[in-house]
């Protein structure tokens, strides 16, 4: 209730102020239109009406006055005629004296017109003064810019790129040409001086400031690909060249055109033969290469395992040139499949030598490992077709108004990411390699920029790449994609340095807020308009004040609500920024947007042979190779653990004879360790026949596998079985000394022996004596050994 009365006191004062207020701003023009009607009925009548008419008819309101005041209706009355004569007569008949109606009639229709005149005068400045008050009411309380960023209108907009252009051209002529220009045609001047600026969402470019770059940001939807294929459609209409990154094959759909156009896609049938030693000439180039092929991730700095990989791929790349086998068959097989002591004997000698060392066989693993999981689709691009260079083509000076299609579909980009990055860092390296120019050379429409990996040329492109002719246009859909790639610091840079910004709406608040700092923000003042009213009128006010304070041009829930295809633009150079409405264009298709390439044959495997035993299994020696080194290679060409599923068992052979019992294995399990090969790094192969050599002669060689261990009698092996301690001065774990070698193993090839113990390197590899070799001996089943404990 007490609030109810608060607020009834509140507007009855109020309205009662205002009331007066509105009744004293009306005081002055009714005043002045009554004196208006006033001058204006005076000055009719005296010029309408005669004296003798004016006498007749001020004698009528006489009457009436007198009839109104209902004195005697007999009274006589004396009224003068025309001609100076005198007649009497009631005056009750004054009202019905002709002379008398028709002066009061011709006075009534003069005052009539004289009204009417009035009105034709007051109502319009009348009318003018409402507005005027109005209007600087509303300006005593407008918002008044003082400095900063502005929003206009599309129109004047337009106007004032307009303006500015016609400028701009004209000092260019004169630049060049002096006051000649004045006495050229303009079809002269056209040939002479060829530029005319492009347009984005269809607002004409400041002049010159496409290579100032331009960035779209919007969400899904928003309409990022219609503003682009509007000036990929132009570019196409000017002859211009082009990169495209399209991600969706939107743009090869629409604007692919085979006869002068690329596709790189390493899955697409289009995509020609292409190779990075085509591409780099010198350590310089392969190392900008690999900086793309195994990108940073964003963090605040480069890692030892990203660094480490680029080094060894630049390394090999150099030593593969060096060698002539210069193609990614050779890159892979060389580097990415081959095992370790490969690698590192090729790269014996150069700086990449300690990444690839055997005593640092892990390390060097992981530096190959994070190679191939960046450069795993160079093994994906075709091996026929047309050759295609990226700096070839940029070289060029070819104006036939080709394109580049960067392209993948997005189940394919986890694979091809990488590649991308290196084909559009190519590109921007090799235009910033040509002569500086002002003139358009090259166009960069990079469609969903986080798509792709981080670009190390990305950033000098935008800082420099206007110098040599390059204007690179970007889309994303959010800002945190944008930091995620090139980390906060990066991703700042690289939006502040593409300065033509078409803002279109968001799905984030983070984005909003990043699109409305973009804008701009405004000093404004504001006036704040106060009331006071008491008991007595006389303290009734409404007061004034001034305040200034800051404003975003736009909020960023604005930005988030923006409607499809509605979005705003700002240019640089002080433009003020608009809204802007894009016009989607129903193309026609020119192509399809991917052709699945036929898959390159896969290498056939290894022909299986048989076994001493009978069996038959894959030749070990070819399916070593072919398993990724990382699980058969220790950096000495060795294999760290057998085979998954294969027991690495080493064959004995019982010995038997006449009186004699059948010998039987130590008791110990360190010695049956021994027998059976668990050691870690031995490696299992059945005993094969050599050339010539005779089944009897075989079988004997398998009799003689039995021997004893080195330093142990065969008496004090039987004795071990009864449950005494052999001797453990001798070498356990089934070591053998090249006394008991047998004939069969001395005769196998070189490659096949045992390591040497005096290798210093092997040593520290091997760790102790538990990872020496055996000397391979036949398989035999786990069920034939005899063990006794």
């Amino acid at each position: 209730m007490k609030r109810d009365l608060g607020n009834f006191t509140r507007g009855s004062q109020l309205i009662e102020h205002f009331g007066f207020m509105f009744a004293a701003g009306l005081k002055g023009p009714l005043i002045i239109s009554l004196i208006v009607m006033c001058w204006m009925t005076w000055w009719t009548v005296s010029e309408g009406m005669s004296d003798h008419e004016v006498y007749l008819a001020w004698m009528h309101a006489y009457g009436v006055g007198y009839r109104f005041m209902e004195f005697d209706p007999a009274h006589d009355v004396t009224v003068r005629t025309a001609w100076g004569r005198a007649v009497t007569f009631p005056i009750s008949l004054l009202d019905i004296y002709p002379p008398v109606v028709r002066a009061w009639h011709h006075l009534l229709k003069l005052v009539g017109i004289a009204l009417a005149w009035s009105t034709v005068i007051l109502v319009p400045v009348f009318v003018v003064w409402v507005w005027f008050a109005s209007r600087f009411g509303g300006k005593a309380k407008e918002r008044q810019h003082e400095r900063g960023a502005k929003l206009t209108s599309l129109h004047d907009l337009e106007t004032r790129i307009r303006r500015h252009n016609k400028a701009e051209q004209r000092k260019e002529w004169s630049a060049k040409l002096g006051n000649e220009w004045r006495f050229c045609s303009a079809a002269q001047l056209a040939r002479a001086f060829p530029y005319r600026p492009s347009s984005i969402a269809g607002v004409t470019y400041p002049w010159r400031l496409e290579q100032s770059h331009a960035m779209l940001i919007g969400t899904t939807g928003m309409g990022k690909t219609v503003a682009l294929s509007d000036m990929i459609e132009e570019a196409r209409e000017r002859g211009h060249r082009a990169v495209i990154f399209d991600l969706t094959g939107h743009f090869i759909e629409h604007f692919y055109d085979a006869s002068r156009d690329v596709i790189l896609n390493p899955l697409d049938a289009r995509c020609p033969r292409w190779s990075v030693f085509d591409e780099c000439r010198d350590e310089a180039e392969f190392t900008a290469a690999a900086e793309a092929l195994v990108p940073h991730d964003g963090g605040g700095s480069e890692q030892f395992w990203v660094l480490a990989a680029r080094l060894l791929f630049v390394e090999m790349c150099l030593k593969l040139r060096a060698r002539g086998a210069d193609s990614n068959d050779a890159l892979a097989r060389e580097l990415m499949t081959a095992d370790l002591a490969q690698v590192h004997k090729l790269m014996r000698g150069t700086i990449a030598d300690p990444l690839t060392a055997p005593e640092a066989a892990r390390m060097a693993e992981s530096i190959r490992a994070v190679f191939n999981a960046n450069a795993k689709a160079l093994k994906m691009l075709p091996q026929k077709g047309k050759p295609f260079s990226m700096r070839r083509w940029i070289e060029s000076a070819d104006d036939d108004g080709g394109f580049v299609f960067i392209s993948a579909r997005y189940v394919d980009l986890s694979v091809c990411s990488q590649l991308l990055t290196v084909w559009l860092d190519l590109a921007m390296n090799t235009l910033m390699t040509l002569d500086r120019t002002r003139d358009l050379r090259i166009w960069f429409f990079i469609d969903e920029l986080g798509a792709l990996h981080r670009l190390p040329a990305l950033e000098k492109g935008l800082q420099t790449a206007r110098n040599f002719g390059g204007a690179i246009v970007t889309g994303i859909h959010a800002y945190a994609k944008l930091k995620e790639v090139y980390g906060d610091n990066m991703a700042m840079t690289l939006s502040s340095l593409a300065r033509t910004k078409l803002v279109l709406g968001t799905g984030d608040a983070d984005t909003a807020t990043w699109c409305s700092d973009f804008i701009g923000q405004r000093e404004v003042r504001d006036m704040d308009e106060g009331y006071t009213y008491g008991f007595n009128n006389a303290r009734d006010a409404v007061s004034l004040t001034t305040r200034r304070h800051i404003q975003r041009l736009l909020l960023p829930d604005d930005i988030k609500d923006l409607p499809r295809l509605v979005g705003y633009l700002k240019f640089p150079d002080g433009f003020p920024a608009a809204e802007v409405k894009l016009t989607p264009v129903d193309r026609p298709m020119r192509s399809k947007a991917f052709i699945r390439r036929a898959a390159d044959p896969f290498p056939t495997r290894p022909i299986a042979r048989e076994l001493a035993d009978g069996s038959t299994g894959e030749d070990w020696t070819a399916s070593s190779a072919q398993e990724h080194p990382s699980s058969n290679d220790d950096g000495a060409g060795r294999r760290l653990d057998p085979r998954q599923g294969v027991l690495p068992l080493v064959p004995h052979e019982p010995k038997t004879g006449e009186g004699e019992e059948r010998v039987q294995h130590r008791g110990s399990l360190t010695d049956l360790a021994a027998d059976i090969g668990l050691a870690k790094g031995t490696a299992t192969r059945p005993a094969v026949p050599r050339e010539g050599q005779s089944a009897d002669e075989m079988a004997g060689v398998q009799g003689a596998g039995s021997v004893p261990t080195r330093g142990t009698s065969p008496e004090a092996a039987k004795t071990s079985g009864d449950g005494e301690v052999p001797d453990m001065s001798a070498p356990i774990y089934g070591r053998s000394s090249a006394s008991d070698t047998t004939p069969a193993q001395s005769d196998k090839p070189l490659s096949e022996a045992p390591l040497a113990l005096t290798d210093p390197r092997r040593m520290a590899l091997e760790g102790d004596a538990s990872e020496v070799r055996h000397t391979p001996r036949e398989a035999r089943d786990v069920g034939e050994f005899d063990i006794e404990i």
